[in-house]
């Protein structure tokens, strides 16, 4: 199997046309020669120095990653930019590079689902938030329910625990919390889809000061993080992977590398 048949592949089980439009999905860096067998894949969260260390220590052809490493042209590969310095090492050890991003957001069993299930949410009340107009079961988000009702400071703790981390938080319309709406990543644009559905609370990351105004009193707004939301991702894509016929022959391996540039004091 070619890089160019294994990004064929992926694309079948985690449709491009699901994706945010415009969103860097896909082939990335590709191999010389182009024909050369993919044998050892890696899915990482992302790529930084040490997942490329990672890739190169156990001989892996291809990496399959979450967050898109190339986002607008490169002018220049130097060393001068993070970037440009992780595509020079890429080439330079011929490991390639596709991207599965919001098409995984989007897939029935992809990021929020993910996400939705560690939160305890019932499984059977599980739908997008706003689904995709023509793959049933697709959509941008999530919708589903606690079996039952908590406070929302005791919910606003369950949060914390799950994600593993500190959560910011406003109050919303009611102090009891059993409908949620998630959409894991950057989404806070989707609040109103959340509003329109009459929940509870509506989970997202990377939410600005002015948006918890506009949520309180109306929903409980809950900002985990934006990779504690998406811890999930390489483990749920490495499954839907490793289960799939076609890609049966590959060595797969999930990256040990912990990604996210932000600590807390």
């Amino acid at each position: 199997m070619t890089i160019t048949e294994l990004n064929d592949r992926l694309n079948e089980l985690f449709p491009p046309e699901t994706a945010w439009s415009g969103d860097a999905i896909g082939l990335q860096i590709g191999r010389y020669p182009s024909n050369l067998e993919i044998q050892n894949l890696l899915v990482a969260y992302e790529i930084n120095q040490d997942v490329i260390s990672e890739a190169a220590l156990h001989d892996i052809d291809c990496i399959c990653v979450f967050h898109p490493l190339i986002f607008s042209p490169l002018r220049t590969i130097t060393r001068q930019d993070r970037v440009s310095s992780h595509v020079h090492d890429l080439i330079r050890y011929n490991i390639g590079l596709i991207v599965v991003h919001t098409n995984f957001d989007t897939h029935p069993h992809g990021t929020n689902a993910l996400a939705a299930q560690s939160l305890g949410l019932e499984r059977s009340t599980l739908r997008p938030l706003i689904p995709d107009k023509n793959l049933e079961q697709f959509g941008m988000g999530i919708i589903g329910s606690l079996p039952e009702s908590m406070n929302s400071i005791e919910f606003a703790e369950h949060c914390s625990r799950v994600f593993g981390a500190p959560v910011r938080f406003t109050k919303g319309k009611s102090d009891h919390i059993q409908t949620i709406a998630m959409v894991c990543g950057s989404g806070s644009q989707y609040m109103q889809s959340a509003l329109d559905a009459n929940v509870d609370c509506f989970i997202t990351a990377d939410v600005k000061y002015h948006q918890f105004h506009e949520a309180k009193g109306a929903i409980m707004l809950l900002d985990p993080g934006h990779a504690e939301m998406e811890q999930f991702v390489v483990s749920g894509m490495m499954s839907i992977i490793k289960h799939d016929e076609t890609l049966k022959h590959l060595t797969i391996i999930g990256s040990e590398v912990h990604t996210s540039p932000i600590q807390y004091a």
